[in-house]
Protein backbone atom coordinates (compact mmCIF):
# COMPACT_ATOMS: atom_id res chain seq x y z
CA UNK A 1 0.00 0.00 0.00
CA UNK A 2 2.70 2.26 1.24
CA UNK A 3 5.82 3.09 0.09
CA UNK A 4 9.07 3.91 2.09
CA UNK A 5 11.57 5.74 -0.13
CA UNK A 6 15.06 6.65 2.09
CA UNK A 7 16.99 9.28 0.86
CA UNK A 8 20.46 10.43 1.26
CA UNK A 9 20.59 14.22 0.12
CA UNK A 10 18.49 14.20 -3.20
CA UNK A 11 19.83 10.69 -4.21
CA UNK A 12 18.18 7.33 -3.16
CA UNK A 13 20.22 4.89 -0.85
CA UNK A 14 21.87 2.85 -3.41
CA UNK A 15 23.15 5.07 -5.84
CA UNK A 16 25.44 7.39 -3.77
CA UNK A 17 27.97 4.61 -5.03
CA UNK A 18 27.27 5.71 -8.43
CA UNK A 19 27.76 9.22 -8.00
CA UNK A 20 31.75 9.32 -8.17
CA UNK A 21 31.30 7.49 -11.62
CA UNK A 22 28.37 9.53 -13.00
CA UNK A 23 30.78 12.91 -11.97
CA UNK A 24 33.90 11.41 -13.82
CA UNK A 25 32.06 10.83 -16.64
CA UNK A 26 30.98 14.54 -17.09
CA UNK A 27 34.08 15.73 -16.19
CA UNK A 28 34.96 13.75 -18.86
CA UNK A 29 32.76 14.61 -21.62
CA UNK A 30 33.14 18.70 -20.45
CA UNK A 31 36.80 17.67 -21.62
CA UNK A 32 36.29 15.96 -25.14
CA UNK A 33 33.36 18.75 -25.17
CA UNK A 34 36.60 21.41 -24.80
CA UNK A 35 38.65 19.59 -26.95
CA UNK A 36 36.17 19.90 -29.70
CA UNK A 37 35.17 23.16 -29.31
CA UNK A 38 38.86 24.01 -29.49
CA UNK A 39 39.77 21.60 -32.64
CA UNK A 40 36.76 22.84 -34.54
CA UNK A 41 37.70 27.03 -33.84
CA UNK A 42 40.77 25.73 -35.43
CA UNK A 43 39.54 23.80 -38.19
CA UNK A 44 37.31 26.54 -38.78
CA UNK A 45 39.88 29.71 -38.81
CA UNK A 46 43.10 28.00 -40.05
CA UNK A 47 41.97 24.94 -42.70
CA UNK A 48 38.79 25.78 -44.12
CA UNK A 49 38.99 29.29 -45.12
CA UNK A 50 41.70 27.70 -48.17
CA UNK A 51 39.37 24.39 -48.74
CA UNK A 52 38.87 25.04 -52.76
CA UNK A 53 37.08 28.09 -54.68
CA UNK A 54 34.14 28.14 -52.08
CA UNK A 55 33.34 31.18 -49.94
CA UNK A 56 30.52 30.36 -47.64
CA UNK A 57 31.54 28.11 -45.02
CA UNK A 58 29.83 26.59 -41.84
CA UNK A 59 29.90 28.05 -38.35
CA UNK A 60 31.21 24.44 -36.69
CA UNK A 61 31.57 26.59 -33.50
CA UNK A 62 28.19 27.98 -33.59
CA UNK A 63 26.66 25.12 -34.27
CA UNK A 64 27.62 23.09 -31.57
CA UNK A 65 27.18 25.76 -28.53
CA UNK A 66 23.69 25.52 -30.08
CA UNK A 67 23.45 21.91 -30.09
CA UNK A 68 25.13 21.83 -26.74
CA UNK A 69 22.26 24.73 -25.17
CA UNK A 70 19.45 23.02 -26.48
CA UNK A 71 20.60 19.33 -25.24
CA UNK A 72 22.05 20.75 -21.60
CA UNK A 73 20.83 24.10 -20.74
CA UNK A 74 21.58 27.97 -21.14
CA UNK A 75 24.37 27.30 -18.63
CA UNK A 76 26.23 25.11 -20.30
CA UNK A 77 26.15 27.64 -23.25
CA UNK A 78 27.02 30.37 -21.78
CA UNK A 79 30.42 28.40 -20.50
CA UNK A 80 30.68 27.30 -23.50
CA UNK A 81 30.42 30.13 -25.52
CA UNK A 82 32.84 32.07 -23.21
CA UNK A 83 35.48 29.44 -23.71
CA UNK A 84 34.77 29.33 -27.71
CA UNK A 85 34.49 33.12 -27.67
CA UNK A 86 37.81 33.88 -26.43
CA UNK A 87 39.53 30.47 -28.24
CA UNK A 88 37.69 32.50 -31.47
CA UNK A 89 39.24 36.36 -30.25
CA UNK A 90 42.94 34.63 -30.28
CA UNK A 91 42.77 32.57 -33.55
CA UNK A 92 41.19 35.67 -35.45
CA UNK A 93 42.89 38.32 -33.63
CA UNK A 94 39.50 39.80 -32.71
CA UNK A 95 39.27 42.43 -30.00
CA UNK A 96 39.14 40.18 -26.44
CA UNK A 97 35.29 39.30 -25.74
CA UNK A 98 34.11 39.83 -29.67
CA UNK A 99 32.89 36.51 -30.63
CA UNK A 100 32.16 35.48 -27.04
CA UNK A 101 30.00 38.31 -27.39
CA UNK A 102 28.67 37.45 -30.74
CA UNK A 103 27.93 33.98 -29.35
CA UNK A 104 24.87 35.34 -27.43
CA UNK A 105 22.02 35.11 -29.46
CA UNK A 106 23.13 31.60 -30.16
CA UNK A 107 22.78 30.51 -26.37
CA UNK A 108 19.95 31.88 -26.27
CA UNK A 109 18.45 30.37 -29.89
CA UNK A 110 19.42 26.83 -27.98
CA UNK A 111 17.60 27.96 -24.72
CA UNK A 112 14.83 28.00 -27.26
CA UNK A 113 15.40 24.96 -28.93
CA UNK A 114 15.24 23.00 -25.51
CA UNK A 115 11.27 23.61 -25.95
CA UNK A 116 9.92 21.13 -28.09
CA UNK A 117 7.46 22.38 -30.92
CA UNK A 118 5.35 20.47 -33.06
CA UNK A 119 7.29 17.33 -31.48
CA UNK A 120 9.14 18.21 -34.40
CA UNK A 121 13.24 16.62 -32.57
CA UNK A 122 15.28 18.09 -34.78
CA UNK A 123 13.89 20.68 -37.43
CA UNK A 124 12.81 23.08 -35.05
CA UNK A 125 17.11 23.67 -34.08
CA UNK A 126 17.76 23.40 -37.74
CA UNK A 127 15.48 26.85 -38.20
CA UNK A 128 17.18 28.02 -35.19
CA UNK A 129 20.21 27.43 -36.45
CA UNK A 130 19.72 29.97 -39.44
CA UNK A 131 17.81 32.73 -36.84
CA UNK A 132 21.41 32.39 -34.68
CA UNK A 133 23.78 32.65 -37.42
CA UNK A 134 22.51 36.01 -38.69
CA UNK A 135 21.89 37.20 -34.93
CA UNK A 136 25.84 36.17 -34.33
CA UNK A 137 26.66 38.12 -37.36
CA UNK A 138 24.65 40.98 -36.77
CA UNK A 139 26.04 41.24 -32.97
CA UNK A 140 29.68 40.24 -34.57
CA UNK A 141 29.40 42.94 -37.21
CA UNK A 142 28.67 46.06 -34.63
CA UNK A 143 31.09 44.55 -32.18
CA UNK A 144 34.47 45.01 -34.75
CA UNK A 145 33.23 48.61 -35.90
CA UNK A 146 32.75 49.63 -32.87
CA UNK A 147 36.57 48.28 -32.65
CA UNK A 148 37.17 50.61 -35.46
CA UNK A 149 36.91 48.17 -38.30
CA UNK A 150 34.84 49.14 -41.73
CA UNK A 151 31.04 48.42 -41.30
CA UNK A 152 30.23 45.77 -43.46
CA UNK A 153 26.96 46.56 -45.28
CA UNK A 154 23.70 44.63 -44.20
CA UNK A 155 22.11 43.50 -47.15
CA UNK A 156 25.55 42.26 -47.98
CA UNK A 157 26.20 40.68 -44.29
CA UNK A 158 22.58 39.49 -44.98
CA UNK A 159 23.22 37.66 -47.95
CA UNK A 160 25.96 35.79 -46.97
CA UNK A 161 24.68 35.09 -43.83
CA UNK A 162 21.82 33.93 -45.36
CA UNK A 163 23.86 31.41 -46.93
CA UNK A 164 25.95 30.53 -43.87
CA UNK A 165 22.90 29.40 -42.16
CA UNK A 166 21.67 27.25 -44.49
CA UNK A 167 25.00 25.08 -43.98
CA UNK A 168 24.73 25.33 -40.07
CA UNK A 169 20.91 24.07 -40.19
CA UNK A 170 22.21 21.14 -42.57
CA UNK A 171 24.96 20.57 -39.77
CA UNK A 172 22.60 20.49 -36.75
CA UNK A 173 21.07 16.43 -37.27
CA UNK A 174 25.40 15.55 -38.12
CA UNK A 175 26.16 17.63 -34.53
CA UNK A 176 22.73 16.60 -32.67
CA UNK A 177 24.11 12.50 -31.41
CA UNK A 178 27.52 13.56 -31.40
CA UNK A 179 26.88 16.44 -29.02
CA UNK A 180 24.22 14.10 -26.92
CA UNK A 181 26.55 11.31 -26.67
CA UNK A 182 29.04 13.87 -24.63
CA UNK A 183 26.12 15.90 -23.31
CA UNK A 184 26.41 14.54 -19.44
CA UNK A 185 23.56 12.18 -19.64
CA UNK A 186 21.18 14.96 -19.71
CA UNK A 187 20.52 14.94 -23.52
CA UNK A 188 16.82 14.66 -23.33
CA UNK A 189 14.81 18.11 -24.41
CA UNK A 190 13.29 19.52 -21.19
CA UNK A 191 10.95 22.71 -20.51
Amino acid sequence: MFSLSVRVGSMPVGTAGNAGARHRREGMSRVVFGLLIVGFAVLQATVLPDVGPVVVMPNLVLVLILVRTAQSGIGDGLLWSLIAGLVLDTLALDPLGANSLALLPVVLAGAAGRKRFFLSGVLFPMMLAIAATIGHAVVLNAVRTIGGDALVPYDALLRFTMLQGLLNAALVPLFWPLVGLLGNGRSERGS
